[in-house]
Formats: structure tokens, sequence, C-alpha cells
């Protein structure tokens, strides 16, 4: 298992944005950082300004109500390392720099972006979500859209276009054909032709709530909109429902606000995809605000695995001991079939399964699938939460497989998950997971058997029930149990 740095530090964001001002406080591990608090006024700086050219005096007062309150909550917790940041509204306005210089009263210290900068910070977000990531990100606020390429890093060519979610409903009000053409117009002038063929990855918050409305449309087993995926011909059908503003039925975690710009944000995603021509969209929870944090990191942090990273913390805060789960899954390996692209997911799954032990007996299995399908772990795809929810299952001595798993990983996945799920089962209950047990056994595949040796030491720990998962593990692997205690003849499975 790949070091991973457990050092906690409360650190946060404020983010002063056209439509919300925002303060998120985070702790937990750095290259997985915990929202401990998430505050919004939706104070609309923007409201108005290709109009009046300035922040009107009812926006300006909310936004500088909320953040005289977000600097007296920090200053409650003791956070210290605080980074402000401002974006469209006050890099647009004539009297941004006066609103600014009261911002600073509060004793914050508030950063204007560029659009460049805000673009490139966006993207880290996504960079720091999807390591490796290869597209387009795309990011919509309330002021502006900022595309920038991505290839395992942040492409020098971010571009910043007047299309926020608070100017959507002018640019559209002389009907489709007219906001087609000035989309098409902005991107022409911006001489903006990449992207087509590669995934374009989704920041916002409007455009969250539209893929949980197209989560719900499609009856997607997972509620987490954050790397949810959906090819362009399909995001193209579902928007063009979206954009006539007719829906049925709303999707109940969508508030007033958002689905006031869902239609216009659907509209506008419309234009981006007829233009750009992705192969598929895939939605981030993680933007601007986890970007400029990972900024912070020092390489070393930044190479960690996300994923890895905030289901050890998880495990931790179960009293889970890193590496005893790190010694399980090794202990497990030789039976255990890994693709090369799972990576870190089975020892992830490890640490969930034995997480799942430290609850009540009758809420392990329903509990563990929910953190496996719901709880947000960043980096792990649909692919490894079916095999991780799986894994869990098996470990309670479930080998069905759910219908909504199939819809997430293929047969051939979750059958070595199972695989996974079943070797960790009998390895706690063998050995209890203490570490002086797992050093004087193994568990090994020999000419067409499943051999678990164990130290004549160590060898009352050999029990029924542990006879009984071993052959379990050997039926499904289709092999034949053995049991070997040194210096003794080969127990009965």
């Amino acid at each position: 298992m790949n070091a991973i740095t457990h050092s906690s530090e409360k650190r946060a964001i404020i983010d002063i944005g056209s439509n919300t001002v925002r303060l998120v406080v985070y702790n937990g591990p750095p290259r997985a950082p915990v929202v401990i608090l998430n505050e919004k006024v939706n104070a609309r700086l923007g409201k108005d300004l290709d109009k009046t050219g300035a922040i009107s005096e009812k926006s300006m007062r909310a936004a500088l109500s909320s953040l005289a309150r977000f600097a007296e909550l920090l200053r409650l917790m003791q956070v210290d390392k605080v980074e402000c940041v401002a974006t469209a509204a006050a890099r647009d306005a004539s009297n941004g720099p006066e609103f600014l210089e009261e911002v600073r009263g509060f004793g914050l210290s508030p950063r204007l972006l560029s659009g460049e900068e805000e673009a490139r910070a966006s993207a880290t977000g996504i960079i720091a979500a999807f390591p490796g990531a290869k597209g387009i990100a795309a990011d919509l606020g309330g002021g502006s859209l900022e595309l920038v390429e991505i290839d395992g890093e942040v492409r020098s060519n971010g571009i910043t276009l007047p299309f926020g979610t608070l100017r959507l409903p002018e640019l559209r009000a002389d009907g489709p054909d007219a906001f087609a053409a000035i989309v098409r117009d902005a991107l022409s002038k911006r001489k903006w032709n990449r992207g087509k063929g590669l995934p374009l990855y989704i920041v916002g918050g409007s455009w969250r709530a539209l893929a949980l409305q197209a989560m719900a449309a499609i009856d997607w087993p997972l509620d987490d909109p954050h790397d949810f995926e959906i090819s362009a011909e399909e995001a193209l059908q579902l928007c063009r429902i979206f954009e006539k503003g007719k829906l049925r039925k709303a999707d109940p975690r969508i508030t007033t606000a958002r689905m006031a710009t869902l239609p216009d944000a659907a509209a506008l995603l419309v234009q981006i995809v007829e233009q750009i021509a992705p192969s598929r969209l895939i939605f981030s929870s993680w933007g601007l605000r986890e970007g400029l944090l990972y900024q912070q990191l020092p390489e070393s942090v930044k190479a960690e695995d996300p994923m890895l990273a905030s289901v050890s913390a998880f495990a931790r805060a179960t009293f889970v001991p890193v590496e005893t789960a790190a010694a399980v899954a090794a202990w497990t390996a030789p039976v255990c079939e890994d693709a090369p692209r799972d990576g870190n997911l089975r020892h992830a799954s490890t640490l969930l399964a034995l997480a799942a032990m430290r609850t009540e007996p009758n809420m392990r299995t329903d509990e563990a699938m929910t953190w496996a399908l719901r709880k947000r772990w960043i980096g792990l795809d649909k692919r490894g939460r079916g095999m991780m929810a799986m894994t869990v299952f098996a470990n309670s001595g479930l080998t069905d497989v759910p219908a909504q798993f199939g819809r997430l990983a293929d047969q051939d996945d979750l059958d070595r998950a199972i695989g996974w799920g079943l070797a960790v089962r009998l390895c706690r209950r063998l050995t209890g997971g203490m570490m002086s047990a797992l050093e004087h056994s193994t568990l090994t595949i020999e000419e067409g058997r499943l051999v678990l040796s164990l130290d004549e030491t160590i060898g009352a720990l050999y029990s029924t029930g542990a006879g009984k998962d071993l052959k379990v593990l050997a039926d499904w692997l289709g092999l034949e149990p053995d049991v070997r205690v040194a210096d003794r003849m080969p127990a009965e499975g």
C-alpha cells in the first residue's frame, strides 16, 4: 500500500463569486480534504452587472454581511490557513476595488483572480479529483464560463467567456437560434477548437443540479453527482428537454434557486457539447476551491492516490489500523486476481470491509454497502464503487450480486471482487486481524488446491468456521481446500 499523509489541519477557502459567496472549511488528509463546514449566501454580486457596470448596494451589503460572519466563524473555529478569492463580479465591476477594500476590514485578504487564474484553479480541481485526466474542463459560475484543456496537468490555453448563469436569461431572450449564434461566435473569436472526441469535465453548481436531474431521469443507482458520467448523445437528449423548463418532477435535492437556473444551464450545455463534440461528460464536485487547496500541496502529497487517502482516513476513524489492513491485503494477495487498472482498489476495499466490522452486526452489510455506493470517495469511479460494494458484501458471506451493482461494473469484475471479499472474510475470522497470526500463516494456490498453511504455534486458530470459510473461497475459485499445519499431516478442509 502506498504511503499516505495522515496529518490533519483545518484550512478554509472563501470564494466570492458572482452568484454566491461561500465559506468552506476542510479537515482530514491533505490529499483528500473533508468538508466540515460549508456555508453560502446568494448575494448575486453579478446581477445586472452588464447593465450598470457596478455591484448593487443591496448585493454588496448581503455579501459583506456574510463575509463578516465567515470571518467570525473562522476566528471561533481557530482556522489559521485561509485563502480568500474573488472572481468575475469583483473583477468586472467598477466598484470592485471598493468592495474588496471593505472585505479587508474583516481581517481577510481577498485575492482577485484573473480569468486565466480562475480557469486554471478550476481545472486544477479536476486534476486533483481525476488524476491523469485528459480532456476539457468547463466551469460554469454566476458570471462566467471557463474552458481549459487538461492532459494530466493544466494547459496554458484556458479562456473565460461571459456566459455565467446570471447572464444567460438575457442571452437567451431572442430565442434558441440567436443564443446558439452567440455561443458559436464567442468560441470562434477565441479560436477555440479543442476537445473533440475527448471527455468534457463539468464543474459548477447549476450543472451539478443538472446532473442530479439527469440521474433521476435515467434511474441511476448512485446519488452522488461527482463522477457521474454520461455520453454526449444522451446528455444532448436530456438537456434539450431540461432547457424547455417543463420538468414533470424536479429532483428533491435541487434547491429552488438552482432549479431556476437549470433550463439556462441546460441550454448552454447543449451549445457547448454541439460545438466541442466531446466523447462524454463527467461531472465533478471538485473545482476552484479544491484546486486552490491542491495548489498548496507539496509534490509528494499531490502524488498520493486520493481514493486511498480518503478511505484510509475513514477507516482510521473507525479504529481500523491502516497497517493491519495492509497486512490483510498482502495476506490475501496470492489468491486475489488484480487487474492492472485496479491500482489501490483492493487495498481500499479491504479497508472498508474491515471498517464494517466495527459497527453493529445487524447494520454491517447495509452500512458498508452505503459507504461504498454513496459516500464520496474522490478518485473512485463507478466500476470501483461496484467492486468495492461487492467486496464488502462478500465479506459478509453474500455472493449474490444485487441488480444495481451490475450497472456499475461488469460481471467479471464483480466476480473478482467476490473473491476479494471472501478472502478477507477468511483472513479476519481466522486471525482476528492479529499481526502475529498473519505473520505465521499463509494462503496460496498450489496445483489446483487452495492451501492454508499455519505454524504449529497458532494451529489452534483453525476452527470449523475457518474451515467453512476456506471451502467457500476454494469453491468460488474452483479449487480444492487444503489446510496444513507445520509438522502435522494436512488437516481436513
